[in-house]
């Protein structure tokens, strides 16, 4: 995807050179570095340079510490024996780390042509971002969005070579706003620092535009959408950040960063949502009509009290137990099953398009449920977070055009704790709870059919006869909606979460022992500068 190759982009270099204190013979061809000790303890290491975030020239006297601020002195490759790689590990829980190792060599043209020919194939990747549009919510989740980025994004992309366009957002729909009227010439990537609010707007705004540009009536639920042209990417800065965990595996900061860095992108399904006449919203997480959407609308009022509001909210709403009729309607799939199909993960079959049977999977056909429903949710990831590391449906795949319809029948608070405990659990899921069905869809409508018993029981709500809808933090009116899945509408920055079961390990590079008998192998797994022994060698 994007690397360079053939003859004009083979380069084959071949020198000695000092790293970490070992003459090493070092290799460059078809993207990878390779090191080997010429004397014991023998050592080769493998450092695909897809994986090599930035190179830059150093003396051995100057060498800094990796939290240094980078030099922006002129270069003089004439002055220096010495470069440093900083490259991306991983470490557990797929968070991703950079670390670095340093090259000496006695001869500065010999430093300034290794330099040149790394820094040329990595300009080659071309699905690398080179220019981001980047978005700051000041104001999201514990309000930390600009420090996030002065203190954790700001120096990793300058470490990158990777310029920006910063954007701090003043108000509700500002970053909306300036996709619309901004000219995307030389951009060719938009990311975000905030939750998953902000993600949101950014999304919608996205898909907006690309329709526009090409006249396409977004108001028609049929309408086929075209892809926006940029991917985006998340940097967690919200109260729950579920895209970001859901597409890492981890809510951290720098992996997030480093994603977006290393460039590759992973399709994401959109689902738009309709009601009679005209489009509502597009979402990518989660949306909801019952409970979820009760908490959302009355946080609103509380929102001086932070991320606790959505607790305290909760809770009120847990106690006051409202079920809402409604009649849904399913276009159900034949995909795997939501109860206990395979999970999504980096490389997933499932998520992959077969471009030569077409992206759309046969529906198997339409069913209608009708009932009274403590919440009815539109799943279209795991929603999976901190809090609630399997998320609402743990089988719900990223890209594989359906969503997961679970529909929650009103029942007592007893049960209700019991569903949220489940939630939070890392072993179980709702859906062996007796009023929990679940259903994989295409795409669903639901009508809400009010109830006179209820219109007295919500001081705090006139229209308290039927709900409203949270569709990715935000509220949504309307009592008669239609949603249905975009398969992969949108690309995102994210190489995805590898499987958990696997042992943390570095994917960039491969240390190998090579003592004396030359069958026998012992793996060296990396941590930042930290050896410890492993079972098997790393991944390359």
């Amino acid at each position: 995807m994007g690397e360079p190759s053939g003859n004009d982009c083979d380069p084959v270099l071949l020198n000695s050179f000092i790293v970490k204190k070992q003459r090493c013979r070092v290799y460059f061809h078809r993207g990878v570095l390779i090191w080997e000790s010429e004397a014991a303890p023998y050592i080769k290491v493998k450092l695909p340079l897809k994986h090599v975030v930035g190179v830059e020239y150093e003396h051995p006297s100057e060498l800094s510490a990796f939290t240094n601020e980078i030099i922006c002195q002129e270069e003089r490759p004439e002055e220096y024996t010495s470069f440093t790689l900083h490259y991306v590990t991983q470490s557990k829980r797929s968070k991703l780390r950079l670390s670095k190792v340093t090259l000496t060599h006695a001869d500065p043209i010999q430093v300034a042509s290794w330099v040149k020919t790394i820094r040329n194939y990595i300009k080659e990747l071309t699905y690398r971002p080179r220019c981001l549009l980047l978005f700051v919510n000041p104001y999201g989740g514990k309000k930390r969005g600009q420090k996030i980025y002065e203190k954790n994004v700001k120096p990793l992309l300058a470490r990158a070579g990777i310029e920006t366009k910063v954007v701090i957002t003043q108000y509700r729909n500002h970053a909306h706003e300036t996709i619309l009227s901004q000219s995307f010439d030389g951009i060719d990537g938009v990311a975000c620092v905030g939750g998953d609010g902000t993600l949101a707007e950014v999304l919608n705004a996205l898909v907006l535009r690309a329709a526009k540009d090409k006249g396409i009536d977004t108001d028609d639920p049929h309408a086929e959408l075209p892809q926006p042209s940029v991917p985006v990417g998340v940097i967690p800065g919200g109260s729950t950040d579920t895209i970001a965990y859901t597409l890492h595996g981890t809510n951290d900061i720098q992996t997030a960063v480093l994603h977006i860095i290393l460039g590759e992108s992973s399709g994401l399904d959109i689902c738009s949502v309709h009601n009679e006449n005209s489009l509502l919203r597009y979402y990518a997480s989660m949306l909801s009509y019952g409970y979820l959407g009760d908490v959302c609308k009355s946080s609103e009022k509380f929102r001086w009290m932070g991320p606790k509001r959505y607790d305290y909210s909760g809770f009120r709403k847990i106690l006051a137990n409202r079920g809402y009729r409604s009649e849904i309607t399913i276009l159900s799939s034949d995909s795997n099953s939501p109860i206990d199909g395979p999970r999504c993960y980096r490389d997933c079959g499932t998520c992959k398009i077969d471009e030569s049977s077409g992206e759309e999977k046969p529906a198997a056909d339409w069913k209608t449920i009708k009932g009274r429903f403590f919440m009815v949710n539109g799943v279209n990831i795991s929603c999976a977070c901190a809090k609630a590391p399997n998320g609402f449906s743990p089988y719900c795949h990223i890209g594989d055009g359906c969503l997961d319809v679970i529909l929650i029948k009103h029942t007592s608070i007893i049960n209700i704790l019991r569903l949220l405990l489940r939630v939070s659990s890392k072993s179980r899921t709702m859906f062996d709870l007796p009023f929990v069905e679940v259903h994989r869809a295409q795409e669903f409508t639901l009508q809400a059919m009010p109830d006179p018993k209820l219109e007295l029981l919500d001081p705090d709500a006139p229209d308290a006869r039927t709900s409203v809808w949270n569709c990715d933090g935000e509220v949504v009116q309307g009592t008669n909606i239609k949603i249905r899945v975009r398969r992969q509408l949108i690309r995102m920055f994210s190489q995805r979460m590898e499987e958990e079961e696997h042992e943390p390990s570095c994917f960039v590079w491969t240390i190998e022992l090579l003592p004396q008998l030359p069958w026998l192998r012992v793996g060296l797994k990396y941590s930042g500068d930290k050896r410890r022994p492993g079972s098997r060698a790393s991944r390359s």
